[in-house]
């Protein structure tokens, strides 16, 4: 399809996308701080069967700004790491007090872990329902936001607008909670376990609670996984990332995750949603590792970029009175192929009117090794020379570069 007939279609369909602005939206709010403190509650959010076939109650903590007055708040759902057997929910308590600063209800949720002392040392069969077991916890933590405004409204929650995140495990659960759908073919061994488990929306929750909706409108990833990457698709939800290239646990590409599991990294899912035009951003930290990118000091101005990532994203989510899938100004239906690239040469193909664009190419310390000049939309990256590993590639529009920004692309050399 050419743009022409894309801007048609796409203004042929906009009517039926249009939905309410946040209230709070000013410009500032949920981008920056504009609240100094925070108040917690913890509340009960779902029974549920634990492994062992005992009844639990989940419960969560809701961080909300201390004296606001917005009667609709978008919020975020975090979920904690820990290999799906250990941790617990106030390891996101800093996350959730930098969105409740900002001006969103941020909640950090307890999910059923692997009992570790119980049955001993889990396989991959294990983990693997175990994370299937804390997707179904996440999607009744949804669920009870969306019960919650439309009843008692305790939490002033914004129904239109509930994203979800979490760091390592955590974030596992939410790419999984968001990407694996009815639509994606899961092999038969997950299958059988989502079957298990009470299906994709899983057991957890009260019966009005199952009565609402689970869908979510961002993905928040610290340094996750997803089972397969091709699970993204271009009418999935917006994604941003942050992961560190020498992560040993969760793997940056692709491996098996705490040496259990496999798992496509963030790199890998960003590659996918770049290919099929999805709305993402994955900032990269050279050289970090899984943990050491959260809690060293060196590290801090990578953390900082990360959340303005994401802030801009939520709020641009949560402001627009049009459902987009990304600014007009940023450039990410541009094409790098074949990636993996097995050979010495890489097709660069764009739409936009740039009729030149100058080609940086990074390695992962950030260190330029390669620049080109290409035009005409479409050129051929010689590549010969890169040792396998892992690159940057970013286009830059030399006629409007303060204006046209394109989306860099994650390159794997094999």
């Amino acid at each position: 399809m050419n743009k022409t007939a894309y801007l048609l279609l796409l203004l042929a369909f906009s009517s039926l996308q249009l939905t309410a602005q946040n209230p709070g939206c000013d410009g500032s709010r949920y981008k920056n701080d504009v609240f100094t403190t925070v108040k917690k509650t913890t509340v009960d959010y779902a029974p549920t069967t634990a492994h062992l076939g005992n009844q639990i109650v989940l419960q969560m903590d809701v961080y909300e700004p201390e004296g606001d007055v917005v009667t609709e708040r978008p919020v975020v759902i975090l979920a904690h790491g820990g290999s799906f057997i250990f941790g617990d929910r106030t390891m996101m308590d800093r996350w959730c007090n930098i969105l409740a600063k900002k001006g969103y209800v941020a909640a950090t949720i307890t999910y059923r872990l692997y009992p570790f002392f119980s049955l001993g040392f889990p396989d991959s069969l294990d983990i693997f329902d175990t994370a299937v077991k804390a997707v179904g916890d996440m999607r009744a933590a949804v669920r009870y936001f969306r019960e919650d405004a439309a009843n008692t409204n305790v939490f002033k929650a914004d129904a239109d607008h509930i994203y979800i995140g979490g760091y390592s495990a955590g974030a596992v659960t939410a790419l999984h909670c968001a990407y694996l759908d009815g639509a994606d073919d899961a092999p038969a061994f997950l299958q059988n376990i989502i079957n298990n488990n009470g299906g994709l929306e899983g057991i957890s929750g009260t019966v009005t609670n199952k009565t609402y909706s689970s869908s979510i409108g961002a993905v928040v990833n610290m340094s996750g996984g997803l089972y397969r990457s091709g699970w993204i698709d271009q009418v999935e939800k917006p994604l941003v990332s942050i992961h560190g290239t020498a992560d040993e646990t969760v793997p940056f590409v692709s491996g098996l995750a705490a040496g259990i599991a496999f798992l496509e990294g963030s790199s890998r899912l960003h590659i996918q949603a770049n290919n099929v035009s999805l709305w993402n951003s994955l900032h990269v930290v050279p050289g970090g590792g899984h943990t050491n990118i959260y809690d060293n000091a060196t590290y801090q101005p990578h953390l900082d970029t990360f959340w303005v990532n994401a802030s801009t994203m939520l709020e641009a989510l949560t402001c627009s009175t049009v459902k987009t899938q990304e600014p007009a100004w940023l450039i990410s239906d541009w094409t790098l192929s074949p990636n993996p690239a097995a050979t010495d040469k890489v097709q660069l193909n764009w739409q936009e009117d740039a009729a030149t664009v100058l080609v940086n190419v990074y390695d992962v310390s950030g260190k330029i090794i390669l620049t080109r000049n290409m035009s005409k939309g479409q050129a051929e990256l010689d590549i010969q020379g890169l040792v396998p590993g892992i690159y940057f590639v970013e286009p830059i529009c030399v006629e409007q570069p303060d204006k046209k920004r394109f989306v860099a692309k994650t390159l794997i050399v094999d």
